[in-house]
Parts: C-alpha cells; sequence; structure tokens
C-alpha cells in the first residue's frame, strides 16, 4: 500500500430505500470485515417500512455507525452524495443496500493502493433466487482507462477511492437516473487517471431472478440511458467514439445496416455485429 497511514479509515456508504431487511445483512457483512477501522454510513431516503427506527437503535449502541435520513425521496445518487459529503474516512466505498461484501474486502483494497491510480475495482460474485452463486468474472488484474469506460461499465458497481477524489469530481450527478455508477467511473478516471481492475471477488450481488431466465429489460430505456451517458459527457467521447455509440445504439434496437455492422465487426473485431446477417 502506498500511503502513509498503514491503517487509515475507511468509510463505506450505503443507500437504502425500505429493504430493511436486506439493510440488516448489507451492515452485518461491513461490520465483519477482518479490517477493523470502518465507519458505516447509511442514508435513508424516506423509508417508510422501519428503516428509521431500526437504525436509530443500531446507531445507539454501535458506535462507528452514522446514519442520516433525507425526509422526502431525493434518490439515489443525491442519497449517495449525502453520505460522500459525511464521510470522514481517508478512503471510501460503496456497498447496495440488498447486496454484501465478502469478509476480505476492504483489506484487499488497502493492501492494493496505489497511488498511481485514480480508483481500484474487482471481480464479483452473482448470487441468485435460486441460491445458486456465479462468479462475474471481469478479467485478470489490469490496469484500464477512462476509454476503457467510453461503451462498458469495466468497473462494475462499486469502487474503493480516496473520499477526496470523488468529491472532486461532484460525487454523484443527481440529475442521472440510469447508470448512475458508470457515469461515475467515467469522470472520476477522466479526472484522475488509470485505474487498476483487480482478480479477486470480493462483493456478493444479489440477484431476484435465477441464472437460467433472461431478464426482460426496455431495449428503448437501455439505449436511451447509453445516449444520455455520451450527451452528458460529450467532451470525453472523440468524434469516432460518437460514432460507434451511435452504431450500438442502433444495433441495440435492431436498426444497424449490414455495411456499417460490417465496418464497425471489422474495426473492433467483433463478429457478432454481422452475423446474424448470416443465419437464417
Amino acid at each position: 500500500m502506498t500511503t502513509s497511514n498503514k491503517n487509515p479509515l475507511v468509510s463505506v456508504y450505503i443507500s437504502t430505500y425500505n429493504r430493511v431487511d436486506k439493510l440488516k445483512r448489507a451492515i452485518s457483512s461491513v461490520l465483519n470485515q477482518d479490517y477493523s477501522n470502518v465507519e458505516v454510513i447509511i442514508c435513508d431516503d424516506a423509508s417508510t417500512d422501519g428503516t428509521q427506527e431500526y437504525m436509530e437503535g443500531l446507531v445507539n449502541r454501535t458506535e462507528n455507525i452514522f446514519y442520516f435520513r433525507n425526509e422526502i425521496n431525493k434518490g439515489a445518487c443525491a442519497t449517495r452524495n449525502l453520505a460522500i459529503y459525511n464521510a470522514r474516512g481517508e478512503f471510501i466505498t460503496g456497498l447496495d443496500d440488498d447486496d454484501e461484501f465478502k469478509s476480505n474486502r476492504i483489506s484487499y483494497f488497502i493492501s492494493n493502493w496505489d497511488e498511481r491510480y485514480s480508483f481500484l475495482c474487482a471481480n464479483f460474485t452473482n448470487v441468485y433466487a435460486d441460491l445458486t452463486s456465479k462468479n462475474y468474472y471481469l478479467g485478470k488484474q489490469k490496469e484500464l482507462t477512462y476509454k476503457d469506460l467510453l461503451f462498458h461499465n469495466e468497473a462494475s458497481n462499486q469502487i474503493f477511492t480516496r473520499t477526496s477524489k470523488l468529491r472532486d469530481i461532484g460525487g454523484f450527478d443527481i440529475s442521472v437516473k440510469r447508470l448512475q455508477d458508470w457515469d461515475t467511473w467515467l469522470r472520476l478516471s477522466h479526472k484522475h487517471g488509470s485505474f487498476l481492475r483487480l482478480s479477486d471477488s470480493t462483493y456478493i450481488m444479489h440477484n431476484d431472478h435465477s441464472p437460467t431466465e433472461m431478464r426482460v429489460s426496455n431495449a428503448s430505456k437501455i439505449t436511451d440511458s447509453l445516449s444520455s451517458l455520451m450527451k452528458r459527457n460529450i467532451g470525453i467521447y472523440s468524434q469516432q467514439d460518437r460514432k460507434y455509440m451511435n452504431f450500438l445504439i442502433s444495433y441495440l434496437n435492431q436498426e444497424s445496416g449490414f455495411c456499417e455492422s460490417l465496418y464497425w465487426g471489422i474495426l473492433k473485431l467483433n463478429p457478432r455485429f454481422i452475423v446474424k446477417y448470416f443465419i437464417n
């Protein structure tokens, strides 16, 4: 670890809304870390399911847990920012209220921290409704740049960084409704440089479907979100990047033509863009 403090305080923020039972599991996974210098910041987006009463009792008997509450629903980004700007930790990382940390997640990040990088991220494990699990393998340890985030979220849903860096970019953009994490990591890497993706799986992502089920997503919502991601960060995308994103959007909407599919398939070494033209 390249930092002067060998035992820095780490802030873990959890935004929550009406999922008190799952929140309990998430909090327990942070309290059970093998790294002890941790504060847990719970930001409640106006829950009505008993979250407030549970958290007030927990705060009274647990010194490293802090609770903030919105009196009206403000959305995930504003709620996360409430935690980010109240964090006391030198480092910060997030946890979704329906997920959990493996016991070594924070120590793994601390031991691998390097000041050359804007943030660290790692692989994760999917756990499904039928209790089967599968490691989501993004790849071996690898240094990546913001360019790797232009079209894919190579960092997954949570990262580990200095609190000052996350504040420096203004935290999460409260205008963003989808792809909020991706948008933030893109801006963070563009502002503060390359990031390191570690190979171990240290995060458990709980899914409400089985691995054999296909989640039905509204393609128009996905493509609208991709278009918005690019427009919000238009200065980061080159002219060629914008052309490729526009192609991806038309491809996902099943509106791309053969010539442009062939062009991008060759340029990006991606045969899936053209294989549909050769299947009856």
